[in-house]
C-alpha cells in the first residue's frame, strides 16, 4: 500500500521526549535501518510518525494507521498473521481506550496498538523496536554538556526530512538561570553563538529559552523550573 508523505519526525519526537509511555508505542520498519522481519500491515491508510529513531539507545520506528475496520478486525488480522509463525505466540492486553497485541520476531519486538475511531473504524500505531547490537557511542562533538548531577530522562536520535537531530530531556537541581548561564558559556566555548534568549513564566515556575548556532547546526533549549528541579529540553539539529 502506498505511503503518505512522512510527517515531521522532529515534532513527534518532541512529544515522545515529554511522554515516557511512548516507548511502548514503537512503528513500522525503515528499510536498511532496522534488521527486522517483514511487518504485515492492515487494510488502512498509513502515515509515518518516525521512520527511524534511537530512543534511549534502542532503535525504533513508528507508523500510524487509520482504518474503516473495527479494532476487533485489526486484532483478528494480527492473530492470524502472527499465529502462523512458530517463533512465539502474540501477547494481548488492554489499557482503555487502547487494545494492544505484541510479538517477538527475530531481533525485533512488534507492537500494534488500536482503538475505535469514527462510527465503525479504528486508529492506532504499528511499531517495531530492535535490541541494540552494540554499545552506543556518541561522538564528542555530538554530546551535549550537562551540569554536574544531571539525569538524562529521555535521549532520542531521529531523522527529519534529511536532517539528523537529537532530542534530550534532562533534569538537575540547579536553577533555570544557572542552567542557562552554563549553556551560554559552555556552548560558546565550543564555537556556538547565541541567536536568541528570553525568559518566560510557566505555571510551574520561571523558564528560559535559548537558541544557538554553530555553522549550519542549531541548538534549541527550553529550560524550566519544576518544584525543586529544573528540566532542560534540548533539540540539536545538524542542518536546519
Amino acid at each position: 500500500m502506498p505511503m503518505t508523505r512522512p510527517t515531521s519526525c522532529r515534532n513527534h519526537a518532541r512529544r515522545i521526549a515529554g511522554l515516557a509511555f511512548c516507548i511502548a508505542l514503537s512503528g513500522d520498519l525503515a528499510a536498511g535501518e532496522m534488521d527486522c522481519p517483514h511487518f504485515q500491515e492492515p487494510d488502512a491508510k498509513l502515515e509515518w510518525v518516525a521512520p527511524y529513531m534511537i530512543y534511549n539507545g534502542v532503535p525504533m520506528s513508528v507508523k500510524r494507521f487509520d482504518s474503516e475496520q473495527k479494532p476487533a478486525d485489526i486484532l483478528a488480522f494480527y492473530r492470524r498473521a502472527w499465529a502462523a509463525n512458530s517463533a512465539g505466540a502474540p501477547v494481548e492486553n488492554t489499557v482503555d481506550p487502547w487494545q494492544t497485541i505484541s510479538v517477538v520476531r527475530g531481533k525485533c519486538f512488534f507492537t500494534v496498538q488500536v482503538q475505535a475511531a469514527g462510527k465503525n473504524g479504528s486508529t492506532g500505531l504499528l511499531s517495531a523496536t530492535q535490541a541494540p547490537g552494540r554499545t552506543r557511542v556518541i561522538a564528542p562533538g555530538k554530546a551535549l554538556p550537562m551540569m554536574s548531577g544531571s539525569t538524562v530522562i529521555n535521549d532520542i536520535e531521529h531523522r527529519d526530512e534529511g536532517k539528523m537531530a537529537r532530542t534530550l530531556l534532562l533534569s538537575n537541581a540547579f536553577s533555570a538561570e544557572s542552567n542557562a548561564s552554563f549553556y551560554r558559556q559552555t556552548l560558546a566555548d565550543q564555537g556556538w553563538r547565541t541567536v536568541s534568549s528570553y525568559q518566560m513564566t510557566t505555571k510551574k515556575g520561571p523558564g528560559i529559552t535559548l537558541v544557538m548556532k554553530r555553522g549550519l547546526a542549531e541548538a534549541s533549549l527550553v529550560i524550566t523550573r519544576d518544584g525543586r528541579n529544573t528540566t532542560v529540553l534540548a533539540n540539536l539539529v545538524d542542518s536546519p
